[in-house]
This record gives C-alpha cells, sequence and structure tokens, in this order.
C-alpha cells in the first residue's frame, strides 16, 4: 500500500499545477483513493484560484514588444481569501458596481451577428475572465466605428461600461477598450464621480496594479485636474489624515470636483499612493498637444507615443525631446534611418525608455549587448566563405528581416564597441542601406531607428548637473530647461565625435542626456522598488511538485505608513548618482526586503497556500530610520 505522501505525490504527477495543500485534501476527500482524488482535482480545478505568476512584469497586448515589456501588472496572484475579505470590509463606504450576469455561451472569437453588440454581456464575458485583452481587441476589431462610438461609452444600469471595465485592473483590457473609443474622463452619477477617482479609490490586488491602472488612463487622456490639486502638488509630502487643509484647496469649489466631499476625502488621502500623486502631478504639467501632432501620430500608427511621460519615472526632458525628434522624423517622411544617443550615467532609464517607446510604437526591439562583442564578424556575423556564414547573427538576421519595415536596434554600453563596428555602421546609418551576410544581398534599413546607449560621456552630464541644479531640478518652465540643455547637447556632440570620430558621429540624428535624478523623483523610484517587492510577496505560497518553482514567502500585505517620509529617508541615504536606480534597489533589500523576510519566516510553523495572512508595516521611527514591524492582528 501506498504511503499518504506518495499518494500525494502520485496525484501532483498526474495533475500539473495541483499543489501540495490541494492534492492532499482531494485524497482526503476521496478516502486516499488516487484515482478518485485526481478526478475530483479536475472538477475544481477551475474553480481554483490562478497559480502564482512568473517573475516578467507583462501585460497581455497587441504586440510582442507590450507582451516582453510592459508591465504590466494583470497577470498578479488572486490574493488570499481572507486577505480579499478584509479590503472589502474595510471599504464599506466604496461605489459598489452592480454585478453583472455571467453568459452561459460566449463566443470568444468574436460576435456571433457584428450588427448588434450585446454590451451587458460583453461586460459580464470580460469580468468573469471569459475574454482577455487579446479577446477584446479581436471581439471590438469585429464592428465598425459607428457601432463602437455608440456603445463603448453606454451605461449599464446607470453606471458607464468604463467603470466596469477600470474594475477589471487589468491594463492590457483597458487598453483596448480605449483605444477602440472608450472614454478615459467618463464620469459616474449624480455628483460626476470622475473615472480616476474611482480607479484611485478602488485601488488593485496591489500597489503595483492600482498604480499603473491610474498611469494608464492618464496616458490615454484622462485629465488629472478633476482631482484637487493640493492631494498631488506637491507630489513629495505626506498627507494629513483628513486630506490637506481647507486653505490649501483653493479648487475644490469647481463643478467637476463635486464628488470630492470631505468623506471622499479622507478615503483619497488614505488610497494615494507617492507613485500616484507623481503621475497626477507629472501629467498636470505637460503641454497639450496640437490636433496636428495628434493626427500625424495617428495616421503613423505612434498614438500612443503621446503617453510616453507616463511610462517611466523621471527624465521628463530626454522623454520630452524624443517625441519631438520623432515628430519631426514621421513629419517629413524622409527614406532614411534615426540615429538616436542615449547619454547618461548608468541606472538612469536608458534602457527603460528605449524598451517603453517600441512598447508604445508597438515596434519590434533587437537589444545588443556591445560588451560581449569585440570584433565586426561576431556582432554581424562572418562574411562568405568564412565558416559559420550562412548562420548570419542575431543583428544581422533581424535587419533582414525586417528590411522596409520600422523597428528599433538598440545598442547598450556602445562605448565597448570597435573601429571596425563603428565603420560597418556607417553605410547603414548614412543610406539605410546594409549587406546581409549570409547572402551577400542589400537590405532595405532606411526605417530602422538605432538608439546607442553610452556611459562615456558621464562626467561631463555629472558636471552640468551640478552646475545648473536650480535651472534643471527647480524649476518647471520647459523652454528655460530646454535652452540650457541644450547648450549641454551640442558639447555633448563634440566630445562624442572627439570618442568614436567624426565619420560616425556626424551621422547622429540627436543626442539625449539622461540626468542625474532629482532630490524630488528619487523617492518616487524608491517607491516603485517597494511596489516591486509588495507586488512580490503578496503571491500565494504554493508548495509544488518541482522545488524550484515553490513559493514560500507569499500571503503578505505591506502597509508603507508616510511613504513619501520612507521613501524620501531612503533615498536620501542610499541614491548614489554613478548607479542611480540600481543604488535604490539594492537598498530597498537591504532595508526592508531582508527584514521583512527575516521576521516572516521567523513567526510561522509551516508553509501552506491557505496560512493567514501576514501584515507588516513600512514606517521611520524615532531615530528617522525605516523600521520594518509585524503587525499582530
Amino acid at each position: 500500500m501506498s504511503s499518504p505522501d506518495e499518494n500525494v505525490r502520485r496525484v501532483m504527477d498526474l495533475c500539473p499545477g495541483c499543489s501540495e495543500d490541494t492534492g492532499s485534501s482531494c485524497l482526503e476527500l476521496c478516502g486516499n483513493d488516487v484515482e478518485k482524488a485526481v478526478q475530483k482535482y479536475v472538477e475544481i480545478e477551475e474553480f481554483l484560484p490562478p497559480d502564482p505568476p512568473s517573475s516578467d512584469d507583462s501585460t497581455p497586448s497587441q504586440s510582442s514588444n507590450d507582451r516582453n515589456h510592459e508591465d504590466e501588472a494583470d497577470a498578479l496572484d488572486e490574493p488570499p481569501k481572507d486577505q480579499r475579505d478584509s479590503v472589502e470590509e474595510d471599504r464599506p463606504w466604496m461605489f459598489k458596481l452592480l454585478s453583472l450576469p455571467v453568459p452561459t455561451a460566449f463566443p470568444s472569437n468574436g460576435p456571433q451577428d457584428p450588427r448588434i453588440f450585446e454590451l451587458r454581456e460583453l461586460v459580464g464575458a470580460i469580468l468573469a475572465g471569459h475574454l482577455d485583452a487579446d479577446g477584446v481587441r479581436n471581439y471590438l476589431g469585429c464592428y465598425d466605428k459607428e457601432t463602437l462610438d455608440a456603445n463603448l461609452n453606454a451605461e449599464i444600469e446607470g453606471c458607464p461600461a468604463m467603470f466596469y471595465i477600470v474594475s477589471t485592473n487589468d491594463i492590457g483590457i483597458i487598453r483596448e477598450w480605449v483605444k477602440y473609443g472608450g472614454n478615459p474622463n467618463a464620469t459616474w452619477g449624480h455628483d460626476a464621480l470622475p473615472l480616476i477617482a474611482f480607479s484611485v479609490l478602488s485601488g488593485g490586488q496591489t500597489l503595483l496594479q492600482a498604480s499603473r491602472v491610474l498611469a494608464t488612463l492618464l496616458r490615454f487622456g484622462a485629465d488629472p485636474r478633476v482631482i484637487p490639486r493640493a492631494f498631488y502638488d506637491p507630489y513629495c509630502r505626506d498627507l494629513p489624515e483628513d486630506g490637506p487643509v481647507q486653505e490649501e484647496l483653493d479648487d475644490i469649489g469647481d463643478d467637476n470636483k463635486r464628488w470630492c466631499t470631505a468623506d471622499l476625502r479622507v478615503h483619497l488621502t488614505e488610497a494615494l499612493t507617492l507613485t500616484q500623486r507623481y503621475d497626477l502631478y507629472r501629467s498636470s504639467k505637460i503641454q497639450p498637444h496640437s490636433g496636428r501632432e495628434k493626427k500625424l501620430l495617428a495616421r503613423q500608427g505612434a498614438g500612443e507615443v503621446l503617453g510616453l511621460h507616463q511610462m517611466i519615472v523621471s527624465q521628463s526632458i530626454a522623454t520630452r525631446w524624443l517625441q519631438r525628434k520623432l515628430l519631426v522624423y514621421l513629419a517629413l517622411q524622409r527614406k532614411k534611418p534615426l540615429i538616436l544617443v542615449f547619454a547618461g550615467p548608468s541606472g538612469h532609464g536608458k534602457t527603460e525608455l528605449a524598451k517603453r517607446f517600441g512598447d508604445l510604437m508597438s515596434l519590434e526591439l533587437q537589444v545588443v549587448d556591445c560588451t560581449i562583442f569585440k570584433q565586426d564578424n561576431e556582432l554581424f556575423g562572418p562574411r562568405p566563405p568564412y565558416s559559420g556564414h550562412e548562420d548570419g547573427s542575431p543583428l544581422n538576421n533581424f535587419l533582414a528581416r525586417k528590411a522596409g519595415e520600422r523597428c528599433i536596434v538598440f545598442m547598450d554600453e556602445f562605448e565597448k564597441t570597435s573601429k571596425d563596428i563603428h565603420n560597418t555602421l556607417l553605410l547603414p546609418f548614412q543610406d539605410g542601406r546594409y549587406e546581409d551576410r549570409r547572402n551577400g544581398r542589400i537590405v532595405d534599413c532606411s526605417k530602422t531607428i538605432w538608439i546607442l546607449a553610452t556611459n562615456k560621456l558621464d562626467d561631463s552630464i555629472h558636471d552640468f548637473c551640478n552646475a545648473n541644479e536650480k535651472a534643471l531640478f527647480q524649476t518647471e518652465e520647459e523652454d528655460a530647461q530646454d535652452k540650457v540643455v541644450g547648450k549641454l547637447c551640442r558639447q555633448l556632440r563634440k566630445e562624442f565625435i572627439e570618442q568614436f570620430d567624426a565619420p560616425l558621429g556626424g551621422r547622429i540624428s540627436e543626442i539625449l542626456p539622461f540626468l542625474v535624478f532629482s532630490p524630488q523623483e528619487s523617492p518616487v523610484i524608491v517607491h516603485k522598488a517597494l511596489m516591486n517587492f509588495e507586488a512580490e510577496v503578496a503571491r500565494r505560497v504554493r508548495l509544488t511538485l518541482n522545488r524550484e518553482e515553490d513559493v514560500y514567502v507569499g500571503n503578505i500585505v505591506i502597509r508603507i505608513k508616510n511613504d513619501a517620509t520612507v521613501c524620501c529617508t531612503i533615498a536620501r541615504d542610499e541614491y548614489d548618482k554613478k548607479t542611480g536606480a540600481r543604488s535604490i534597489a539594492q537598498a530597498v533589500e537591504r532595508i526592508v526586503q531582508d527584514p521583512l523576510t527575516t521576521l516572516y519566516l521567523k513567526n510561522g510553523d509551516d508553509f501552506d497556500e491557505n496560512q493567514p495572512t501576514s501584515h507588516f508595516e513600512i514606517n521611520v521611527n524615532v531615530d528617522e530610520e525605516v523600521e520594518v514591524r509585524l503587525v499582530v492582528r
């Protein structure tokens, strides 16, 4: 007779995804009969919480680039039941959406009759999880614009459909709904509750998810000014528990703020995080784009680039210049590549901006790590008749596959490249022509966007930031900033030519400087690292057949009390201008991750996917040090 442990392992082996606890429970219900336990698992599998997410930060969306890079955030674990229940009990004041019936049969590949738009059934299917972002896109793509305009912003029992869509906290679905005509400035009820206020107040499963939902709405044009300015300007401060004082609420009497009652202001204060306040502030400072700019980008399939500033923290100048250069490049329709240099210290957003730019352009991006390529034939592949020429190289084959199409090549640490690599790049940079190493054919790469990232000019950038701190970090005048940074760019262009020689330097379209983080923005980088950790430990604990897939640290809720003070303290003590966000990530590991994990491990006898939720609080103590505390409930 098999032992109980052996039977559990047999059930787990026969049922991929079955955890040790679930397998044990099924066996107990079935009298330790493996065959019946397997059948029982199959019956209940669809009702079990979702598996823990992979470690990548992805969101289902329209391109492989989106899936690879966007953050998105939608595949987070469902929290343990006691954790979800406590959230609902703590928010009895929250606006309640009508519970929609789940359609018994809903075609995921499109409507049965594209002449009929069943809004209630469609939203019900989305809420029930029958359609993901790809399914929503395919479904809405079957209708004409007139039908979509008439339905996507219609109401369901008095509430605009957009509110139901936002309640999914699925960025991919929200993105598709808005792209097809959903209104990010929708309001609900007599007092016109704005969609972004609903998003903030309802929150997400984690701080990270809630932050990304708000950022997505702002990126698509939601007006931050429907929230009283005092809640986010200045953003890097701890708000009073009851919200901003009356003297600060100079715009509370505006007609679009009728919803913001004294009671709701208390809840809004509690819900708003440092990152959300930063996103609202930054969005409120963006100058509106003209109709021509919007039309140009829309016709070129790059409309989402207008929201690029909402995708990364800091680097507003580099982001603004990138948008401006892209507009000129697309407007002139010239058949030549765009060659950009991202110059700045390590850890300050060069790679992040390149990836987000590719996401919003819906372009495939090829990343080249220049530290591993010393010679021309290593990067591009050997020429015939040398051995291996028929295989090409990743970059060679990418350029050949994307011939005549718009794409992005991101060359990281470009200063590590050699002279012969520079010589090979001269022709593609000048005329947009490249010779395929496999067969000698000429490849059209005139639409390729090349981004060369380098740390070679760091000393000049650090000196510039130190000498112009007031103009760069204490003013919001874009023209004044651009004038000062323009002088830096002229200097950097000269230095680039000195470092890489005139033939290559003369082919550069634009140099975009990445500056150090301002004293107000470095705490937001800290908060982002804290949100990433909070999302990681919100996962369900899980013991699986494969020990490498076990999740030991989970079922955890983290509260950051006085988040501005906490993040400012870490940033002040730990931010290093030479290593940027990496120094902050390492500090969060030492100051928050390690002590929290130690406390968690000491306060428990076993690992169980149904174990009670552990609550932790992060705050600054009387000695002005960041402290992690286990909260006993």
